[in-house]
């Protein structure tokens, strides 16, 4: 899934609603390396509260992201939790233009909203695992694997 018509949503006594929905998530760049969300898809859990002609909407979700460390190159399994809340005024995102917006014409852009979410939930390095040596500047051995005596001097 990578679209949500809003509309489909029926809301409870207390306004309202919640989705479990699989959001089809394509592979992207950070830093010039690639990356993907482990199976292609994230389960979001979607809470959506009506006021008026205002929603509140809230997605939460766990993933694990999969790509090259940044210090070594050697596959990197990240997980991430991310959360994000969207104001939907009458069938558009609220204080958005238009070309950036999540919600346009009651219909929710699942796909950029989810991967919005784990990119902004990721840390600023990523990496194996916290304690990676890295590659060597000089011969570009990786020093996780290197003799501890590795030097090039």
């Amino acid at each position: 899934m990578r679209q949500f018509d809003l509309r489909s949503l029926r809301f409870d006594e207390r306004n309202e609603a919640w989705r479990r929905l699989p959001v089809e998530v394509d592979p992207f760049v950070i830093g010039g390396l690639d990356y993907a969300v482990e199976d292609g898809t994230v389960e979001l859990d979607l809470t959506v509260a009506r006021v008026g002609g205002r929603l509140t909407l809230t997605g939460s979700l766990e993933a694990i992201l999969i790509g090259p460390c940044q210090r070594c190159l050697e596959e990197a399994r990240l997980p991430v939790q991310a959360r994000a809340t969207e104001v939907v005024l009458h069938g558009r995102s609220e204080g958005v233009e238009d070309e950036e917006a999540y919600v346009a014409g009651n219909t929710l852009a699942l796909d950029r909203w989810v991967r919005d979410m784990i990119a902004s939930a990721l840390p600023d390095k990523l990496l194996c695992r916290d304690e990676c040596r890295g590659l060597c500047p000089v011969c570009g051995v990786d020093l996780n694997r290197a003799a501890p005596d590795h030097s090039h001097a």
